[in-house]
């Protein structure tokens, strides 16, 4: 049984190794009962090295960071994996955890639940993707799209039956019962997809480490933005879910008050969300008016911002109500 520690570059797929006998020139031959400390493989490579019988366990994503900067070491993948390497030795003293109040890694957890979820989700991705190019191909041209009726149909069918494949392996989640599933705004599909980028609420150990994985958090005073030819250290479609999908379309679209149009009677009051982002909005409006004229940010400004603190604050619950199941189911 050996032991390493591997620093994953996502950028070109580029790993460094450090071993017991030091650094590795190339990966190894990963055997049954081997352990693997790693800052940031990705998902599918770890289900892999799962399926061989190797133990993996994630650190913390500022643990490398912090050592660097506590001891002067330059930046580099090789230096990152002997810290890791190095960190982990300290954290798992033979084979048991030193301090049960230190975080530092967290064992990977196979869920094939987890799986069959993240597979459903990015079969319905492809499944709307097909649907808006089927759409599009017929729009301009009425006689294709007389022709092809049955097949733009059953494109739009093929996504419904998605979703409610994913309704069904989303029962398996109690955070989906528990929360997730009462809260109008929210489908299966958006749910799904939300459950699948995190995966496991305990690689977090802070609302504040969700809200930057969502790229939601603070830095230099303002939100962070993607920049030309650099890799965003956030996940971009989970802060587009969040925003769009779940907030606008869903919080503020979907969860306004209904109204009988000929009695002017109110039929449905607005959803518990919706009520949240029209007070952030309120709030960001009257703001901006105490501001001298020429520190004014716009309406759309001023939107975009209530639709973020909107986010943000339903990131803290879902995380809140995640980490009380957690803890109650052990």
């Amino acid at each position: 049984m050996a032991t390493y520690g591997v620093d994953w570059c996502h950028k070109d797929e580029k790993t460094a190794i450090y071993g017991d006998e030091g650094l590795l020139k190339k990966e190894p031959e990963y055997i049954h009962g081997d352990i693997v400390a790693t800052e940031n493989m990705p998902h599918h490579k770890c289900v892999e090295l799962h399926h061989k019988g190797v133990k993996i366990y994630r650190c913390n994503t500022d643990l490398t960071k912090n050592i660097r900067e506590r001891d002067g070491i330059e930046k580099t993948d090789e230096n990152d994996a002997k810290i890791i390497y190095e960190q982990f030795k300290d954290w798992h003293v033979d084979g048991m955890i030193g301090n049960i109040q230190d975080e530092r890694f967290r064992k990977f957890r196979y869920d094939l639940n987890l799986e069959t979820l993240s597979y459903q989700v990015k079969v319905r991705a492809e499944a709307v993707e097909a649907r808006k190019k089927s759409k599009q191909r017929t729009k301009i041209d009425p006689i294709l799209a007389s022709l092809l009726i049955d097949d733009v149909k059953e494109s739009k069918n093929a996504v419904s039956r998605l979703d409610r494949k994913i309704g069904k392996v989303l029962e398996q989640f109690p955070i989906y019962n528990d929360f997730l599933k009462d809260i109008n705004g929210i489908g299966a599909a958006s749910a799904g997809e939300l459950l699948s980028i995190i995966k496991d609420i305990n690689r977090f150990p802070t609302v504040g480490k969700l809200w930057a994985y969502f790229g939601l958090d603070v830095r230099d005073g303002k939100a962070p933005k993607k920049r030309k030819g650099t890799m965003a250290n956030w996940s971009q479609r989970g802060r587009s879910l969040i925003l769009n999908d779940i907030v606008s379309n869903g919080f503020k679209m979907n969860g306004v008050a209904r109204f009988d149009k000929e009695t002017g009677e109110l039929k449905k009051e607005a959803s518990e969300w919706r009520v949240m982002y029209d007070k952030f909005k309120e709030n960001e409006v009257e703001k901006n008016e105490a501001r001298p004229e020429e520190e004014q940010i716009s309406k759309g400004h001023a939107d975009n911002r209530a639709i973020r603190k909107t986010g943000k604050e339903f990131l803290k619950r879902l995380y809140n109500e995640w980490k009380e199941i957690e803890t109650s189911n052990g």
